[in-house]
């Protein structure tokens, strides 16, 4: 729902390295400064409270003390937020790498090995959530698309107690609006836009809250976003060294091929079963479609251009069930939460240019001897996974004058069957698997937890509150199916009338747990200090091949953390802050050596250290000025070096940054409230600044990305019942390196939309 209220203009930027002190002072005297105009200010106006459930319960966000940042309803609408990577670009303490919709890695506070997209390896350090499902997953993240959403919520550092599996580095929550009986409400949005030098895009949002008597409402919440494209598909050549073979690529050359559609729908269904209990069901539903890629070749056909020679194109769909039932017992609430999410994705890409250096020529395309005369070795790559995840959580929790608690356990089931195929159209079909395939990985991988947990708090005095917190898990990981071709692993199955058989079944399982410790003092009603240690875990699994192992142990995070929470001005400046030093043990990384296996492998190999400060800074300077700054400083690097084989130089060396964590991200937004022509107006300018970071832990694979800041601006009319924006996006036409990378074998950089330019209406009815 995009409410109607006003909007959102850049400071000048700072220099992008400077020592952490530096940093400090200089965050904190830039927010400052905003302030210092205002300090004899009436106090007839102050900043709305921010409500959060990161302790799973309802909070006021300067009540918690952990770092948090929130992007609550009007903050997504007033900054035209529709997907993951709107959000993340606002979320200074989160970096990224995203080479398509869904298809992304997600990173916080510079605890990253680089990350992977193979399903059979490592799984990510930062979880999401779906309302109070987990829907992580390997190099597929579920980009919902984002309206009618009450909040996202990012939960800074390890969340290892309340939240376990995956939230080693933090989490991300987004929470969607829930049926409310007392009152109907509708609304729509439209919209469109241009992208210079590209395509057009369109979208149309509705929702709808129907109450169902005094104790019973159902919303109902429907999008359809078509997104142009930008980059275009060009003319190209690519040739083949041992056959000799050059071929072009006509029919696969398209202007702004990277486009993508996105339709979706949401219903819930709440119920006051009775004065103390209630139930919420809901289904949420939505398919994504995109064609080509967001990458492009500057350096060999120029800025927006790149060479394909096969298919580039996605499919994602899923749907998940939820049911949460909540009630008082009268010594404490009791909370069930159980989600089930159904997702299908298949993708497809050019995967070509892995033969002009692999094994593909010499042993299955170009093998005169055994397979006769040579054939064109490209490859059409795709990918057909099909996931069930189950989640079930029952906790207790209560809350008195001195002493709360929660107490709860968590269940989980992911299935994910995947099947990877490498087609070779022409191949000889003794050289093939299956089909056309020369290489094909179908497994069967099944990761399941359970885990007791609990969390109790005791007020010392009226303003000095401890907190111990601990989590058992018990984790396991088979992987089953098959890898390889007609000759490896299991040799020789040329010319076979079958498929070789499944040489993959391996296992893990084990147990452990992990501690939080949170000591928090109130200096006055508007002040609050905390101190934190605390752990978190990526579960560990098993490998498909016993080179390093069959299997690998969980890796842990321990951290450490000063935080303060201030209300300041009569409730018109809400400054938050908090200093950090973690420690990252025994780092899963995964890794290929064919000297050890063709297949890629995961080992616990290496330590490292980050250390940072966030600052959070909104402050209402007038009753028609407000100005938020959004702040990150991170320095994450190894802390030995990293060999991956006996006898070899190191791959990655102590002191070097690790991939993906600039040493300072930052976003300051200014929106200013007007009166035009009558009608309540408003003019918002926003602006976010990534410093520069590595691509790759790998010494041999590793670049450098520079820094980029994107501008954004908007103006926004609103009538009785309607509003109108004219919002223009990377103002300036920045063209940023948000990932220079070689997932196709071939040296690309996924690069951002150029200047986009916009106009929305919208109505709402109650």
């Amino acid at each position: 729902m995009r409410q109607d209220r006003p909007i959102a203009s850049p400071f000048p930027g700072r220099s992008p390295r400077k020592p952490i002190a530096m940093q400090v002072r200089n965050a904190t005297l830039l927010a400052a400064l905003a302030a210092s105009s205002m300090v004899h200010a009436q106090d007839s106006f102050r900043l709305e409270e921010v409500v959060v459930t990161a302790q799973k319960r309802a909070e006021s966000l300067q009540d918690v003390p952990i770092s948090i940042s929130a992007l609550n309803q009007s903050d997504l609408d007033d900054l035209n937020i529709t997907n993951f990577q709107d959000y993340v670009a606002q979320l200074p303490s989160i970096s990224y790498n995203q080479r398509r919709p869904g298809q992304a890695s997600l990173f916080m506070r510079g605890i990253s090995e680089g990350g992977n997209s193979n399903q059979s390896l490592q799984g990510p350090s930062v979880a999401i959530y779906l309302n109070e499902q987990p829907v992580t997953a390997i190099g597929f993240n579920l980009d919902v698309h984002i309206y009618d959403v009450e909040r996202i919520e990012v939960l800074m550092g390890p969340q290892g107690t309340l939240y376990g599996a995956a939230s080693q580095a933090g989490n991300l929550r987004i929470i969607t609006n829930k049926p409310d009986p007392s009152a109907f409400e509708a609304g729509f949005d439209v919209s469109a836009e241009t992208i210079s030098g590209g395509g057009d895009g369109w979208m149309t949002e509705g929702f709808v809250n129907i109450p169902l008597g005094d104790s019973a409402a159902l919303r109902l919440t429907g999008w359809w976003d078509d997104d142009g494209g930008y980059i275009d598909a060009a003319p190209s050549t690519i040739s083949f060294p041992l056959s000799g073979i050059t071929r072009g690529n006509e029919g696969f050359v398209k202007d702004d091929f990277n486009e993508s559609e996105k339709q979706g729908m949401r219903a819930a269904l709440s119920v006051d079963l009775s004065d103390s209990w209630t139930t919420t069901a809901s289904v949420m539903y939505q398919s994504l479609e995109a064609d080509g890629v967001w990458d492009h070749d500057p350096e060999g056909l120029g800025e927006f251009k790149v060479g394909r020679f096969f298919e580039d194109r996605q499919e994602d769909e899923w749907t998940q069930f939820s049911l949460t039932v909540q009630g008082d017992l009268g010594f404490a609430d009791l909370t069930y939460a159980g989600s089930y999410l159904d997702r299908q994705f298949d993708t497809y890409s050019d995967y070509s240019h892995y033969s002009i250096d692999g094994f593909v020529e010499p042993f299955y395309t170009c093998y005169v001897s055994y397979f006769g005369p040579c054939v064109d070795p490209s490859i059409q790559y795709s990918n057909q996974t099909d996931m069930k995840y189950q989640t079930h959580e029952l906790r207790l929790m209560s809350q008195g004058e001195r002493v709360d608690w929660v107490l709860g356990t968590f269940y989980s089931k992911q299935k994910t069957a995947f099947d990877s195929r490498w087609s070779v159209p022409p191949i000889n079909p003794g050289a093939a698997v299956e089909d056309d395939l020369y290489f094909q990985t179908d497994q069967r991988r099944e990761d399941s937890e359970i885990s007791l947990f609990g969390e109790f708090g005791y007020r010392f005095t009226d303003n000095l509150k401890g907190t111990i917190g601990y989590r058992w898990f018990d984790g396991e990981t088979t992987l089953q199916g098959f890898v390889g071709t007609v000759f490896w692993p299991n040799c020789c199955f040329a010319f076979s009338d079958t498929r070789p058989p499944d040489n993959v079944d391996s296992k893990f399982s084990g147990d452990d747990g992990t501690l939080k410790l949170n000591l928090a003092y109130n200096f006055s009603d508007d002040v609050m200090m905390y101190a934190t240690f605390a752990e978190g875990y990526r579960p560990g699994g098993t490998n498909r091949a016993p080179g390093v192992g069959q299997t690998y142990e969980p890796d842990f995070l321990t951290s450490y953390e000063l935080g303060v929470k201030s209300t300041l001005l009569d409730g018109r400046w809400r400054l938050n802050g908090a200093l950090y030093f973690m420690e990252w043990d025994d780092i899963q990384i995964g890794f290929f050596n064919p000297d050890i296996s063709l297949l890629g492998l995961v080992d616990n190999v290496g330590q490292a250290e980050s250390r940072g400060l966030e600052l959070d800074s909104t402050f209402l300077v007038t009753e028609k000025l407000e100005l938020v700054l959004s702040y990150a400083y991170n320095k994450a690097e190894l802390t030995e070096d990293y060999f991956r084989a006996p006898g070899e130089p190191a791959s990655a060396i102590d002191g070097q940054d690790l991939p993906f964590t600039p040493d300072s991200k930052y976003t300051i937004t200014a929106r200013y409230g007007f009166e035009l022509m009558g009608l309540q107006s408003s003019a918002q300018l926003n602006y976010g600044y990534t410093d520069a970071m590595w691509n790759d832990i790998f010494l041999a694979n590793r670049e450098k990305m520079d820094s980029y800041g994107l501008l954004n601006a908007s103006l926004r009319v609103e009538g009785d019942g309607w509003h109108a924006s004219l919002f223009a996006e990377n103002l300036t036409d920045k063209v940023a390196e948000l990932y220079i990378n070689s997932v196709d074998i071939q040296r690309l950089v996924t690069v951002n939309k150029p200047r986009t330019i916009g106009i929305s209406f919208g109505m709402s009815f109650d």
